[in-house]
C-alpha cells in the first residue's frame, strides 16, 4: 500500500519536471529570438561590422606602402602651388624648344582644371566632412610648345618632353611641313598634375633611360616628309625642218608694158618696174638689161602688141601686160591671124 502511494508521487514528480523543463525551453527560444528572425539579422549586422573593422585594419596596415607610392609619383610634379607650377612648366618647355633650335618659339599655358576625387559620395554633407567632399583631388596644368624647324630639331623636341623625369602626359603632336618638306611646323599639346599644398623635393631623378633618342633615327634618316627630287626627262628637240628656198622669181614678171609710141618724133616702148617708180624706154634695136642680167630689145611696133626679143627668145606683149605673159598666135586660116590669144605660161 505504501509503495503504491510512492510510485504515483514519483511519476507526479517527473511528468512536472517535464513540463517546467518543457516551458522553460519555450522561453529560452523565444527570448532569444529566434523564432521571428531577429538573432539572424543581429548576427548579420555583426558580421557587417567585423567586415568593416577588417577592412579599416588592412587600409591602415597598407596605408604605409600607399604613401610611398603616391610619393613616388607627386615628387616628379612641379610644386604644390598653381603660380609656380605655371611657372616651372613654361620655363621647361622654353629650355627644350630653345636647345633644340626651334625657330618662332612660343608656349603657352591654358587654364588649370581641378578633378574631384572618386570617394566624393563617401563623405555627407555635414559641415565636418564638406572638406574632404568638395576638395580636388588633383589639379591638371595643359600647356602647348610650337616652333618650326627641321625634322630632326622637331624630333629633338619631341624626346625631350617624353623622355624628361618630371611629371607630364603628351597629349597631342601635330606636324605641319611646308611644300618641299625641308620645315616642319610642330605644336605639342603636355599636361601636367599637381596635388595643392604637397610640395615635392627639389630633386628630380634622372631621364629614363627606356626612352632613347636613337629610337627616331631610321624615322629621321627616312626623311618621311621630303618630297622627292624628280630628275627632269630630257627630250630631244625636234629637228627643224629644211626652210623651202623661196621659189625662184622670174625678172620679166617685175616688168610690165605700160606705152607705145609710133610715129614723130620716133618708136619707143614704155616699161615699168612693178611696185617701183623705176621706168625703162626701148627703142627699136636698142637693148636694156633687167634684173637678173636678162637683156630685152624692142624690134617692132604693130598697134599695142608689142615684138620683144628677150634673152633669146622673140615674144609679141600686148601694152599692161609683164613680159612673162606673152601673146600666143592662133593657128588657122590669113583671116584669123588677127585673133589672138594672151598665154599665162
Amino acid at each position: 500500500m505504501i509503495a503504491s502511494t510512492l510510485q504515483s508521487r514519483g511519476g507526479l514528480v517527473g511528468i512536472a519536471a517535464l513540463i517546467l523543463v518543457l516551458f522553460a525551453s519555450i522561453g529560452w527560444y523565444v527570448g532569444s529570438g529566434r523564432s521571428g528572425g531577429e538573432r539572424t539579422r543581429l548576427l548579420a549586422e555583426a558580421d557587417a561590422y567585423r567586415s568593416v573593422l577588417y577592412r579599416v585594419r588592412a587600409e591602415r596596415l597598407d596605408r604605409p606602402a600607399l604613401d610611398e607610392r603616391r610619393d613616388a609619383i607627386l615628387g616628379r610634379s612641379l610644386g604644390g602651388q598653381l603660380e609656380r607650377v605655371d611657372a616651372a612648366l613654361r620655363s621647361r618647355l622654353v629650355e627644350v624648344g630653345e636647345a633644340a633650335g626651334l625657330r618662332d618659339l612660343v608656349v603657352s599655358t591654358a587654364g588649370a582644371v581641378g578633378v574631384e576625387s572618386p570617394a566624393r559620395r563617401e563623405f555627407k554633407r555635414s559641415a565636418r566632412e564638406r572638406r574632404y567632399r568638395d576638395e580636388a583631388d588633383f589639379v591638371v596644368l595643359r600647356a602647348t610648345i610650337s616652333g618650326e624647324g627641321s625634322l630632326a630639331q622637331v624630333v629633338d623636341v619631341v624626346h625631350a618632353v617624353d623622355a624628361a623625369p618630371w611629371l607630364k602626359r603628351i597629349e597631342s603632336v601635330r606636324l605641319d611641313p611646308d611644300a618641299d618638306g625641308d620645315r616642319i611646323r610642330v605644336a605639342l599639346g603636355v599636361a601636367t598634375l599637381f596635388v595643392p599644398e604637397y610640395e615635392p623635393d627639389a630633386t628630380l631623378p634622372p631621364a629614363s633611360p627606356r626612352r632613347p633618342r636613337d629610337r627616331y633615327a631610321a624615322m629621321v634618316a627616312a626623311g618621311p616628309f621630303a618630297v622627292p627630287v624628280v630628275e627632269p626627262v630630257r627630250v630631244a628637240a625636234p629637228a627643224r625642218p629644211a626652210r623651202p628656198r623661196p621659189p625662184r622669181i622670174d625678172p620679166r614678171s617685175r616688168w610690165r608694158l605700160t606705152g607705145l609710141i609710133e610715129g614723130d618724133p620716133g618708136t619707143e616702148a614704155w616699161l615699168g618696174q612693178v611696185g617701183t617708180d623705176r621706168t625703162l624706154t626701148l627703142l627699136p634695136g636698142a637693148e636694156a638689161t633687167l634684173d637678173g642680167g636678162v637683156v630685152v630689145r624692142l624690134i617692132e611696133i604693130e598697134g599695142d602688141v608689142a615684138t620683144l626679143r628677150i634673152g633669146s627668145e622673140t615674144c609679141r606683149v600686148l601694152v599692161g601686160s609683164t613680159l612673162d605673159r606673152p601673146l600666143r598666135e592662133r593657128t588657122g586660116s590669113p583671116s584669123d591671124r588677127p585673133a589672138i590669144d594672151r598665154t599665162d605660161s
